[in-house]
């Protein structure tokens, strides 16, 4: 579709497309993050986001206050939503996002040529009301509240590739 060699012209596809395009380029952001240890923790130049709102600023140095809020889950570090516009971030965390951004530039290209603008998501949710009940010998219920825009498959398969208790 955004080298031009497929027209799409059913408006839902094409929107399915292009959210599939801009999680990829989120999730290539974050997948990088984990891998050097720095998802839950802000980086130079960092965006972060107050939680419980989508209120962004950017910051150049983490300090020993921005640390704590962010360890108490009250900020967030943020990844890139991608579009036409420039990156709100800056400093290291900039230089990894576009790092990120140019091994997929046919997505970033096309996000942006289709209109979408620069936003940012958090890196980390926060599962609330998680329950495990077995309901009889051999049968579990979980049951968790999600924010939106969140995919409990997501946190599904990080629960069974983990060890962590969700009803903690």
């Amino acid at each position: 579709m955004f080298e031009g060699r497929e027209k799409v012209r059913d408006r839902q596809q094409r929107g399915l497309y292009l959210s599939a395009a801009r999680s990829a380029l989120f999730n290539a952001v974050l997948a990088r993050r984990v891998v050097e240890g720095s998802w839950n923790q802000a980086l130079p130049g960092e965006v972060l986001m107050l939680a419980g709102s989508h209120s962004i600023f950017t910051m150049e140095e983490a300090d020993d206050t921005i640390r704590q809020r962010i360890a108490a889950f009250d900020l967030h570090p943020t990844g890139p939503l991608w579009g036409v516009g420039e990156l709100s971030s800056t400093g290291a965390a900039r230089e990894l996002e576009t790092a990120v951004a140019t091994m997929l530039p046919c997505f970033c290209d096309g996000l942006a040529a289709a209109g979408l603008k620069q936003e940012r998501r958090a890196l980390r949710l926060m599962v609330q009301d998680a329950a495990l009940e077995w309901s009889e010998p051999g049968v579990a219920v979980l049951g968790f509240r999600l924010p939106a825009g969140a995919y409990a498959t997501t946190v599904l398969r990080e629960w069974i590739e983990s060890d962590i208790d969700p009803a903690r």
